[in-house]
């Protein structure tokens, strides 16, 4: 049976964009991993930025919300003038080195954009947040995409060593204004370095996600894309 799917990102290195002047969709890594993750066949329908902008929430249906509550609210509002039963809203948990340069602080962050999300679901429809789910990477995109060296061999035809992928890519971090730190960007830049003529763009990280063992991504990202795997389930 065919499910459709509201889904939401942050920009075309995860999920994607809309082609210009048009209704097509260039997809990025976000939808072959979500595909590899439930055995189902999915049609996604797209929610942009202006899209969500466009959505005004009433003070009374908002309160309490906060972060990314007020964009998971959105997202019901529009899925429902759709007649779509599932949302999928892709975020970063974050970009800033404040609050990821050490575990603790990521896995703190983590949890904190995971219940803004599910807060802003639940406030909407208690029923509507059990078809809802939030894909949260501990950092970022690329964390996730550094985890299974299988992708990289098959894309490029060898597996890097200079350097190798990270034993825990979901940890990593680092100055994103440094090219030699661990900064998720910084670290899947040198890793594509090693295969000519190849950049850190929509293209190459969908080819590396279509390719991705979803379970060895599973057991690399334990934290976030476990609880992404086990949550997304509920649509299969």
């Amino acid at each position: 049976m065919t499910k459709r799917v509201l889904l939401c990102g942050e920009g075309p290195t995860d999920y994607g964009s809309r082609r210009y002047a048009s209704d097509e969709w260039d997809e990025g890594p976000v939808q072959p991993i979500i595909r590899k993750s439930i055995n189902v066949e999915i049609v996604f329908d797209y929610a942009t930025r202006d899209d969500i902008k466009k959505k005004r929430i009433q003070r009374t249906g908002g309160k309490g919300l906060k972060g990314h509550g007020y964009k998971a609210y959105a997202l019901c509002l529009i899925a429902r003038s759709m007649n779509i039963d599932h949302i999928i809203c892709y975020v970063d948990a974050d970009r800033s080195t404040s609050s990821s340069n050490t575990a603790v602080n990521a896995r703190k962050r983590f949890r904190e954009v995971y219940a803004e999300i599910s807060h802003g679901f639940e406030l909407f429809n208690a029923e509507r947040s059990e078809s809802s789910i939030p894909m949260i990477p501990l950092k970022m995109i690329e964390s996730w995409l550094l985890a299974d060296e299988t992708a990289f061999a098959t894309c490029f035809g060898h597996t890097p060593t200079n350097p190798a992928l990270p034993p825990k890519p979901e940890l990593i971090w680092g100055d994103e204004n440094d090219p030699a730190s661990k900064h998720p960007k910084k670290y899947m830049k040198r890793v594509l370095d090693q295969y000519p003529d190849t950049l850190a763009n929509r293209e190459t990280f969908k080819d590396i996600a279509e390719n991705m063992d979803i379970d060895a991504l599973r057991a690399k990202c334990p934290l976030s894309f476990e609880r992404f795997y086990q949550d997304v389930q509920v649509i299969g």
